[in-house]
């Protein structure tokens, strides 16, 4: 009788372990096809690795409809192969977690007979597809010693890299470079691009990286960022490598910088410096975002459910417009440890800018019964600098859930010192006005951003709960002095009126902003789900404007028209659902939110408040259709309201440019806007041939344009007002192709772009329309490690019409031709030489010639073993370079000429250098 309960007792033992291991299994299933024939493919061998050490796990064969299924799975991390006899395997990293099955839908295999006519074959499998991923073997692509990871990106297929560093990959732009999976230098592409040597990458990785939170639920809720992996090479981890260079030369030209980066497994270290007056200075198309801006502006986030702030022009971007110093440096750390469950990512940021620049202005205002002419002509200075912190701490708390805390905050100055000569003209090119002012001042920044989001996962698969907290500030405390003397005309050209303004100009301006949300997800039936959310916001922005009057002998007499202190407070209560459909071919998103917005507007020197309340529908729609790998189709639609700043409602004027005076309207409202967007991409990775298209479209209700008074002297005073019928758009189709026979590329683009703008003109209701249609068509030959062509021609073609004044039209076109010759020549020597040539229609205001080309030209020669090169370089030999810009607006169209780096010589001289503890132990 004893046996019998030591009976029962082994039994529940081995129920209660067969019970755990099967809640802790998954299962993995697919269907597998031929890529050509799309036939199913029978007996083909389903492989799992481990990826620990690559043993082999289990394996199952496709049945007769080419399915097959692996489960019983425990977790961990997997190697996934599909074999079968003639065609190329199918190789994908898998993370298996318990209870969470996978399907891989149709997964299509390439015939090697198919391969040999491809380029994969010819360069010893340069090109790999790893599940959604294109894997380029970098050193299958052959560069000049020495070169850097943006040069490796140029020789890769379907990528397409511009002067600037913007980065074009599969017809996308790249929003994100990671070395080894993480970000480098926070999320600038050039830092990494620019400063990782070529022969430091193992592999390059271009895909569509996930938003953190698809990552995170397994649902895909359609939001990807096109991003490069840099893999850096085994022995690359352990060690360092870097780069100092140094350039000088005529006239007074300048350009440094040094890199180095330390390895050590999954711990990085890296520290780099430049300065330089030619240009250089990093200052591209990312850094708006890697700096911040004053943020003082607010718009309803669709997916957050809430106010947010978002930042405008910041002072660092350079245009092209002046004479630019910049100083840079920084520091970056980042490790992983714990098995990769915790990660810690920094860096540090110091960056001084000067720019000191001659600009001269011409416009050509339009008028219900006539119009008039603006001239302008100044001069400037301006010196900024910025020290920036960023860092990000994640842990892994346990398998089912997370929690991350990030930070980005910046102190920093602001000084300008500006002088203007304006004056208006009537349509006979008589006088009306004149205005010499200067303008200088100083300005203290501050910001400081921090983000909390802990996600858990629960035992059903899809059932999950994210909660986040993020807050906002900025601090801007601003001093400057306005001294200006302004003229005016009688018909006759003799002065009228002369008026004097002597004032000395405070501004403190603030904003808070707090959001908080917590989102929920529930399976309804296989790839199903409901996704509810709640946030709720606040935002507190305040601006204190204090002026005061020049006399006798002091700046102590307060200016009451000119003086201010005001408050703009929105607290935000917001629902939403939605409705997804996540499938391996598809993936279908609908919901709305609704808000209910408290607005607080306080005249702190008057006494007064307005409260109003708004409630809010916010609807969207993403739509996403994968036909085949790399062949998909996005339709997105998102409604969102755009709020007014606070300096477009407090009510005090600005007269910093006294013939041009802004006021604020405490009555503005709100817009609406209803955002389209349309994406096409088919990419064929064999044919190595691209087509793309995009169509996006902006329909604005309630939409926030400018009334304008102008008087007979010229003045104008304008403030923001609401109106409707407002639209834009854009669009573009792509088509790349490569002829494998001559190993050229070739590209073509046509791109069209317009809007219909309202705004008003002594209160009569003007509708702008803006149309631009551009077409180009380029080319590109390579050699290599020999030699390289590209060739490139962009046309577009103008049009502006303005309804108070149809009699006056604007056209014009625009050409420009683009050539690029590099040649390897003997003795370790290198020619490039680029040439653009830029031709601008004239106009029957714009009469002046301002046609140029630009031609540059370097000679370099790589000693000690090509770790060191010498350079000699001219920029724009024929000293054509001229800086401008014409933009068309809504009654009026301006034509800018300003100062920029003209003809120089530079003498440069690079060293490379790299050491790996692989390498030293040998």
């Amino acid at each position: 009788m004893q046996k019998i309960p030591k009976l029962i007792f082994i039994t529940l033992c081995l129920f209660i372990s067969a019970h755990h291991s099967f809640a802790q299994t998954t299962a993995i299933r697919g269907k597998v096809t031929d890529t050509i024939n799309q036939k199913n493919m029978q007996y083909a061998v389903i492989s799992l690795l481990q990826k620990s050490d690559s043993s082999l796990y289990k394996f199952v064969r496709t049945d007769k409809n080419g399915d097959f299924s692996l489960t019983g799975l425990p977790e961990g991390l997997f190697t996934f192969i599909i074999s079968y006899p003639s065609y190329a395997d199918y190789v994908e990293d898998i993370e298996l977690k318990p209870g969470a099955d996978i399907s891989l839908g149709n997964i299509n295999l390439i015939n090697k007979s198919a391969l040999l006519e491809e380029i994969i074959i010819r360069q010893n499998n340069a090109m790999r597809i790893k599940g959604d991923t294109i894997e380029y073997a970098a050193d299958s692509f052959k560069v000049r010693a020495n070169a850097s990871a943006e040069e490796l990106l140029k020789a890769m297929p379907g990528i397409q890299v511009d002067k600037n560093g913007k980065i074009i990959a599969q017809g996308q732009e790249v929003q994100k470079v990671l070395v080894d999976g993480e970000e480098f230098f926070s999320d600038d592409p050039t830092v990494a691009t620019r400063n990782i040597r070529a022969d430091a990458v193992d592999k390059v990785q271009v895909f569509d990286k996930k938003s953190d939170q698809a990552a995170f639920t397994g649902i895909d809720d359609g939001e990807k960022t096109k991003t490069i992996n840099l893999k850096l090479k085994g022995d690359k981890k352990n060690g360092y490598f870097g780069k100092l260079s140094a350039g000088g030369g005529l006239k007074d030209k300048f350009n440094n910088e040094a890199m180095v980066n330390f390895f050590k497994g999954k711990r990085k270290m890296a520290a780099f410096g430049t300065m330089s007056n030619t240009g250089e200075t990093g200052l591209n198309w990312q850094d708006s975002r890697k700096y911040g801006a004053s943020e003082d502006n607010f718009e309803y986030n669709e997916d957050d459910g809430f106010i947010y702030s978002f930042g405008g022009y910041d002072a660092f971007s350079f245009n092209g417009n002046g004479l630019p110093k910049a100083w840079t440096g920084g520091a970056h750390f980042s490790n992983k440890w714990n098995d990769d469950k915790q990660n810690f990512n920094t860096s540090y940021m110091y960056k001084k800018f000067s720019i000191t620049g001659n600009e001269q202005i011409k416009t050509q205002y339009i008028l219900p019964d006539t119009l008039y002419y603006i001239n302008q002509r100044n001069s400037s200075f301006s010196q900024r600098y910025r020290n920036t912190l960023f860092g990000k701490y994640e842990i892994q708390l346990d398998s089912t859930s997370s929690l991350k805390f990030s930070f980005n905050g910046y102190t920093g100055r602001t000084n300008n010192d500006n002088t203007y000569y304006t004056e208006a003209l009537n349509e006979d090119e008589g006088k009306v006005n004149a205005s010499t002012r200067k303008i200088s001042g100083s300005t203290d920044e501050s910001s400081l951003n921090t983000k909390i989001i802990y996600r858990k996962k629960f035992k059903k698969t899809g059932r999950t709960i994210t909660a986040s907290t993020e807050q906002k500030y900025t601090d801007n405390n601003s001093k400057g002095y306005l001294d200006a003397l302004n003229s005016y005309f009688e018909e006759t050209g003799d002065i009228f009126r002369n008026d004097t303004i002597n004032q000395q100009k405070y501004n403190h301006t603030r904003l808070f902003n707090f959001n908080g949300k917590i989102t929920y997800t529930e399976p309804i039936i296989k790839d199903n789900y409901i996704v509810l959310n709640y946030g709720i916001s606040h935002t507190s922005s305040s601006a204190d404007r204090t002026t005061y009057d020049y006399e006798n002998g002091k700046y102590d007499v307060v200016n009451p028209l000119l003086t201010n202190d005001y408050d703009f407070i929105i607290t935000t209560n917001a629902g939403g659902i939605a409705y997804r459909i996540a499938k391996k071919k598809y993936n279908i998103t609908f919901g709305s939110d609704l808000g209910s917005q408290d607005y607080t507007q306080k005249d702190i020197l008057k006494g007064s408040t307005l409260h109003y309340t708004r409630l809010n529908l916010f609807p969207k729609a993403n739509i996403s259709y994968n036909f085949k790998p790399q062949t998909s189709l996005y339709f997105n639609y998102n409604g969102n309201t755009q709020q007014p700043t606070i300096q477009q409602i407090q009510p005090i004027p600005e007269n910093e440019d006294p013939l041009n005076i802004f006021t604020g309207n405490p009555e503005l409202k709100a817009a609406f806007n209803h955002r389209f967007n349309i994406y096409f991409n088919d990419y064929k990775v064999l044919k190595q041939r691209g087509i793309y298209a995009n169509f996006n479209l902006n329909i604005t209700d309630n939409a926030i344009t400018t009334s304008n008074t102008i008087d007979k002297f010229g003045k104008r005073i304008y403030q923001s007002v609401n109106s409707e019928g407002a639209y834009n758009y854009n669009s573009y189709i792509s088509y790349n192709m490569q002829v494998p026979s001559i190993k050229t590329w070739l590209y073509a683009t046509i791109n069209n772009s317009g809007s219909r703008m309202i705004n008003f003109v002594n209160n009569e209701k003007n509708i702008t329309h803006n149309t631009s249609t551009s077409g180009r068509l380029s080319g590109s030959f390579a050699k290599e490690e020999k030699m390289s062509i590209r060739l490139g021609t962009n046309v577009s073609y103008n049009t502006s019409i303005s309804s108070i004044n149809k009699a006056i039209k604007t056209k014009y076109w625009v050409h420009s031709y683009t050539t690029h010759l590099y040649f390897a020549l003997p003795f370790k020597l290198e020619f490039t030489n680029d040439v653009d040539f830029n031709f601008r229609q004239k106009t029957s205001v714009f009469d002046q010639n301002r046609n140029n080309i630009i031609w540059n030209t370097s000679l370099g020669k790589q000693l000690f073993k090509e770790t060191c090169s010498l350079d000699f370089s001219v920029n724009d030999i024929l000293n054509q370079n001229i800086g401008f810009r014409r933009d068309i607006q809504s009654n009026f169209i301006t034509e800018s000429t300003y100062s920029n780096i003209r003809r120089f010589w530079m003498l440069s001289f690079t060293w490379n250098f790299s050491k790996n503890t692989a390498q030293a132990q040998k």
